[in-house]
């Protein structure tokens, strides 16, 4: 049991670094729904990777930054209008669970993403865990690789 635990917890870790890392490299980013504003197609604490799109059209869901009172917030809504204000083009953004659009427009150069996936409830491991998974991790992964070697390379002296 302990060497099936072991297996698939390093087949995890890799996973994830197969993923993730190369995801991130090449422009993707990977955020954590916090509210309800999405539902029912994404609800909160769902992980949802976006990326880097320049085309986006209406009805595509973007992540977007946003100032309200000096803070800057990402928010994850559907383009429900495109319009050109001033020369540039902006959009009006609605959360799906939300009446009315935003009350602010959203230039191209506040835009992070578009939706690619959604992953439902892995944003608590995320959201929760991040400080101590960023502990445990470097530990986990290099203990569980040291293993993996070590069995490969008694199975070869055999």
């Amino acid at each position: 049991m302990r060497n099936f635990l072991e297996s698939f917890l390093t087949y995890i870790l890799f996973f994830a670094l197969i993923l993730f890392i190369p995801l991130h490299l090449l422009g993707f980013k990977s955020v954590v729904v916090l509210t309800d504003s999405m539902e029912p197609m994404i609800r909160p604490f769902s992980l949802v990777i976006v990326s880097p799109e320049s085309d986006i059209k209406i009805g595509d869901v973007i992540l977007y930054e946003v100032e309200l009172s000096k803070k800057k917030y990402k928010v994850l809504h559907r383009v429900i209008d495109i319009k050109e204000k001033k020369g540039q083009i902006v959009y009006i953004t609605k959360g799906d669970n939300r009446r009315y659009a935003d009350a602010w427009y959203v230039n191209r150069e506040n835009i992070i993403g578009k939706l690619l996936f959604s992953l439902p409830y892995l944003g608590y491991v995320s959201y929760y865990g991040a400080h101590l998974l960023s502990l445990i991790y470097p530990l986990v992964s290099t203990y569980l690789f040291y293993r993996l070697l070590l069995r490969v390379w008694i199975k070869n002296e055999a």
